[in-house]
This record gives structure tokens, sequence and C-alpha cells, in this order.
């Protein structure tokens, strides 16, 4: 590369470069050369700049001094920086820093200065001065406010150990701090567990696979919370709700671990009470519906046959209940003989004179023959009861169809009554056109009246057990068909849930609902499925009429309880939606199983509805006032209010009373009204 293409290099760079360039006589002033980063920051041209002179667009920020004495400066000194103002010939200014630089050509002294635009850095030292300022002003407000609170937390730090279980170990989990509270529930003195590990008081029963968790989540400096069995010193349990934190310090690195726990013993032991008592027949002790459909649920494929004893009902119209009880028990101990071998079947009373058994691990054949031959031993015996010589009749049906075992089951049951079969095997070929008749004809009768807006909520009054007062209500729907026949929806629910028609059938009533509720302050309840939950549309269209309406603080959404949840997450992520809108949340069907008392830890539950089945005959059933008295006190355990369903005469609302259920339901104080009765 020659001279002239070093020259020509240089200019381009001196050009390009993002800082302006002047290079400027010393004797006069006189700008020799500025590069096109100048020329197009300042707007003026070098003669334009030379013609009106240096001061005329440079406004010195500390001194008005002028260019030709900062010119002199330089020339004592060699170097310098220097701040001021650049004013662009369209009159607008920008701040600079000067970088110049002596040098010495030909006899002639130039100033060679590098200036560089200032103005994002002045104007962020700006922010920075105003947040210095602020911070300063909040560090004083800060620490007047932390000096007010230090007796506070120390009143906080003992309310904390009087009433929580405290300890704290170090990064391999040796105990090194535990307080009063520690010791008084574990039988431990401080002395024998510091420096222990904390598996002192992990219990035997306990899943080392939580454990796994809890230290994986602990090392990637994240919380942990969970529900765990201790032991204490003389071996016996308990159970505590338990929050473990990591304490980092100002570095992130993590210095101990701190675990807070509460106490819930006498919570899970309830809960444990319910779940037994809640699947268990209470007349057998076999286990109950529930306990089936959950049996069912672990099982790869299931199949089950269900019995049913002929004309029962005449044996009670003519013995009286009380003997129809006897023949139940004596039949469930029968059964429970002839079924011998538990590992491969499991017996159950589903209601009344019907009783189940599941099928675990036989083949078709073999299961079908070990049903046979159990129908044959019990039409062989002749029970003897009060005196009185009996022999019972057998009929039942068997399902092998995974997807619908309890509708097959049920299908082949009604064919073989109807055929006056012993037993039947669901297969296909059923006769079943009288009920496609029937489908096909509520499927017709449903799709009118969606045509004709004919689908509408009634209403059933919720009553405040203390005050009397009806003060809130239940959305329930009902179809007006071409008679104008109010029909409800045990007729045409599940139509609807096959034809489609579901999603309609739930916004109008939702719908409707509201606006009859809208600019009032009296609560409602609309049932919700986890199918509606589930549903992104329906989702949306109640978040959007929550918006829209003036309802808040106003709804309940009931959760039907015996539809099971699989997505926690997404039912959650819906309640807190609602919730947002003040509404409430309702698990409907309370105590018909067990998920639901693992439900009450997850869902952020305002009421439980205890289900009408245990309500209705709580005033001669026993067991069911004693279940019902232990939802109650679960529930005020855990600050939910109570809701009974049923409640059809005095008698019953008196001992719904008695109980401290909070609000009652039922037929003793209405029918459900087209609409509601904002009077009382």
């Amino acid at each position: 590369m020659n001279k002239s293409d070093n020259i020509g290099l240089l200019n381009d760079l001196l050009n390009y470069s993002h800082d302006m360039v002047f290079i400027i006589r010393i004797d006069n002033g006189h700008i020799e050369h500025v590069n096109q980063t100048s020329l197009d920051n300042i707007g003026y041209t070098l003669k334009e700049m030379n013609d009106i002179g240096l001061d005329s667009f440079r406004r010195p920020i500390d001194k008005d001094e002028p260019f030709l004495q900062h010119l002199q400066d330089l020339k004592l000194k060699n170097s310098l920086t220097d701040y001021a103002y650049v004013i662009r010939k369209d009159g607008t200014e920008f701040p600079i820093e000067v970088n110049a630089k002596l040098i010495h050509r030909s006899g002639v002294d130039y100033n060679v200065a590098i200036v560089r635009d200032i103005t994002e850095r002045m104007e962020a030292e700006k922010k920075l001065q105003d947040l210095n300022k602020n911070l300063e002003l909040l560090v004083i407000k800060k620490t007047s406010e932390l000096q007010k609170n230090v007796a506070f937390l120390k009143s906080y730090k003992r309310a904390m150990d009087e009433s929580n279980i405290v300890s704290k170990s170090d990064l391999n989990g040796m105990i090194t701090y535990v307080n009063n509270k520690f010791c008084e529930v574990t039988g431990y003195t401080k002395e024998e567990v510091i420096g222990r590990p904390h598996s002192i008081v992990r219990h035997p029963d306990s899943d080392s696979k939580i454990f796994r968790e809890l230290w994986n989540d602990l090392r990637t400096r994240q919380p942990w919370q969970g529900i765990l069995k201790n032991k204490k010193k003389d071996g016996s349990h308990y159970w505590v709700d338990i929050n473990i934190l990591p304490i980092i310090d100002d570095k992130g690195e993590v210095l101990e671990y701190m675990a807070v726990r509460h106490e819930i013993t006498e919570l899970i032991d309830q809960r444990e009470t319910l779940q037994k008592i809640a699947t268990t027949d209470t007349l057998t002790n076999l286990g109950n519906r529930y306990k089936l459909i959950n049996d069912i649920a672990l099982l790869e494929n299931p199949s089950i046959a269900i019995l049913d004893i002929e004309r029962f009902s005449e044996i009670n119209d003519f013995y009286g209940d009380s003997f129809g009880d006897i023949v139940i028990k004596e039949l469930g101990y029968t059964l429970l003989n002839l079924i011998k071998d538990r590992s491969t079947k499991q017996l159950y009373r589903l209601q009344n004179d019907v009783f189940a058994i599941l099928n675990l691990s036989l083949n078709k054949d073999h299961f079908i023959a070990n049903i046979e031959d159990i129908i044959e031993k019990i039409e062989n015996i002749t029970y003897k009861i009060d005196g009185k010589e009996l022999m019972l009749n057998i009929r039942s049906s068997i399902s092998f169809e995974k997807n619908n075992l309890f509708i097959t089951a049920d299908m082949a049951m009604k064919s073989a009554k109807k055929n006056r079969i012993n037993m039947l095997v669901y297969d296909e070929g059923l006769n079943l056109d009288s009920v496609y008749e029937n489908n096909i004809k509520y499927t017709n009768k449903l799709r009118e009246a969606i045509e004709s807006d004919n689908l509408v909520p009634y209403y059933q009054a919720i009553v405040n057990n203390k005050t009397g007062k009806w003060e809130k209500y239940e959305s329930l729907v009902r179809m007006i068909d071409e008679n104008k026949k109010i029909i409800t929806p045990f007729f045409f629910l599940e139509i609807a849930k096959r034809t489609k028609h579901y999603e309609t059938l739930t916004k109008t009533v939702i719908k409707k609902t509201f606006d009859t509720f809208n600019n009032t302050d009296i609560e409602f309840s609309i049932n919700l499925t986890i199918k509606d939950i589930m549903n992104k549309n329906i989702q949306n269209y109640i978040c959007d009429l929550l918006q829209t309406y003036n309802v808040n603080n106003q709804v309940v959404f009931e959760i039907v309880e015996s539809e099971g949840i699989d997505n926690y997450d997404e039912v959650i992520a819906f309640i807190n939606q609602v919730k947002k809108h003040a509404c409430k949340i309702a698990i409907d069907d309370f105590g018909t199983g067990y998920s639901n008392f693992n439900y009450l830890l997850k869902l952020q539950a305002d009421y439980i509805k205890i289900d009408g089945s245990l309500i209705k005959n709580i005033d001669t059933d026993m067991n069911a006032r004693i279940l019902v008295k232990t939802i109650v006190n679960f529930a005020k355990e855990l600050n939910i209010s109570t809701i009974a369903e049923y409640v059809e005469n005095s008698t019953i609302y008196e001992i719904v009373k008695d109980l401290g259920i909070d609000y009652s339901q039922g037929y003793f104080f209405s029918a459900p009204l087209e609409f509601p009765d904002f009077t009382k």
C-alpha cells in the first residue's frame, strides 16, 4: 500500500469515526480540518465554522473562557480534557467531552481535539444522582421503620416459637437449633438433638422419595413445603405441615436451613377416620360404591359382577326393615366366606340389596365360573333369622367392558331381569332398543329447548341456621318441554354431555343466573363439573361475565366432588382466576367419597355441602350422624362453612342445627323456585 493509499484510509477512518475530530491552529484558532462526523452533528460547513469563529458555537460549562485562552492553556500543558456545549446550526445544543493534544508540524502548533457527544452519559449521571438522592431518602425512611419494628420482630419471634415447632440445621442436615416447642412435642431435650441429623424424628412409615425431593429442592435454593409423619422420642407419631427455607447470605450462598412446622396430628387423624367411614358401608362394614370406584381406577383390566337379591322388597315389606338388614348382613358374611381368596376378588355393597365382586386377577372364564359357583351355593343355603327360615335367589350380571364397567353391568342386569335370566354377561348384542329410544326422545327435547330458549335456572334457597334467613340460592337447571312441563336434569344431563349440547347448557344457566342476581347483594351458587372447569371456552365465558356483571362477592362455584380431579394445576388456576373477582368455592356432595378430603388440602374451598344421602337419614342412622359430626368438626378446623342438603323436615333441621352446621337447603324450606324470593 503506497503513501496516498494510507492517507486515504486514514481519512476514511476519521470521517466514519463515532467521535468528532478537529485540527485547529493554536496561534489564531483557525480550524484546519474536521471529519464528516463533526459536519453531520453540528450542521455547519468548515468554512461557516471559520467565518463565525469557534466561540460562536462553543459554550464553556464551568467558566466563560474564550476559545483562544483554551488554546493557550493547551500550549502550556500539551494535553488536557475539557467540557463544553456545542451549539448546532439549528440552535440546539449538546454537551461534549474534549480530549485535546498539542501537535507540532512544520513549525506550527496544532490542537488535535477528539470531541465526544456525552448527552447519554450526562443523562445517566443525572438519573444516578436522582436515584442516589431518592435512595438516601429511602434509607432514612427505612431505617426509621426498621428501628420501630425491631421490638415487633422480637414479639413475632416469641409468638412463632410458642405456636410452631422450629429447628435449624447446617448444610449437612445436622441440627444446630431447636425451640422449646420442638422439645415439648418430640419429647427430646435440646442437648439430645443438637448435632444430630433431622432423621432422628423421621418416622419409618415415611417414603424416602419425599426426602429425596426435599433435598433436591433445597440444593437448588428453593423452599420445600409438605406434610410429614414424624416420630417422637417414645416412638409415637405426630403429623406436621412443614416449611423448610434455605437461609441465603448477600452473596447468594446458603448458610443454613430453617424448618417451621405446625402440628396437624388431630386434623390428619380426623381425615383418616373420615376416609374410612366414607368408604365403608355402615351395615356390612364392606367397601361401598366409592371404594369400588377408587379400586377400579387402580386396575389395568378390571371386571365386576353385580349380585342382586330377587324380590328383596317383598322381604322388607313382609318382615320389616330390621329383618331385611339382618338378611343383608348374613348374605355379606356368606359372600365373604365364599370368595375365599381375597387376592383375586374383593367384595362391596353398593346399595340396598346389591353387592359387587371386583375381579382383581382371574381370567374371564375362571371369573364367570367362580360367580356361577357362588350363586349356586348361596341358593342352597337356608338362613334362619328370628325363628324364620329363608332361602335367597340371586340374579347376577357381569361386565368386562373396562371403559363403561358400571353402565354395561347395569345394562346386563336390566336385561337379565327383563328376560328372567339368573346370570348374564354383557355383550354388545343385548337388546337396548328402549334405551336408545329414550335417548333419542330426550335428545330431540333438548335440541328444541335450546332453539326455543327453554333451558332455564330454578333457584333453591340456602338458609342461615342461626338467623333462619333465606340468605343464599343455588341455581339448578330445568328444561321446559313442548307441553310446558318442567323437566329435571335427571332426564337430559347425561344426554347433553353425549350430544355436545353440554357447553351450551352450562353457558345458558350461568348467563341467566347472572341476569337474575345482577345489581343485588344476594349470594348465589352455580354448579360446575370438572369438565366445565377444564373447558377453555367456558373458562373464558365466565371471566368475561364476571367483568361485565355487577356480581362481585356474590358468586359461589360449586365443584361436583364425585367427578374427581386429574389435573389439579388447571383447576387451581381457574380458582385463582375467579377469586380475583371475589368469587367463592364450594365442594358439592361432600362425604360421598374420600377423594374430597384431599381436595380440601389443595383447593381453596369456602363451603362444603354435605351430601344429601347422609342428611336425609340422619334422624334414624346413627352412623350417618357420627360421620356428619366428624365432617363438621373437620370443616371448623379448616375455617370452612358447612351446608346440609336434603333437609326435608323439622326433625332433620333441628339435628342439623344441633350439629353446628352453618346452612341448610331442602324442601322443608322450599322447592326450587322459578324466581328467588328476596323478601325472606
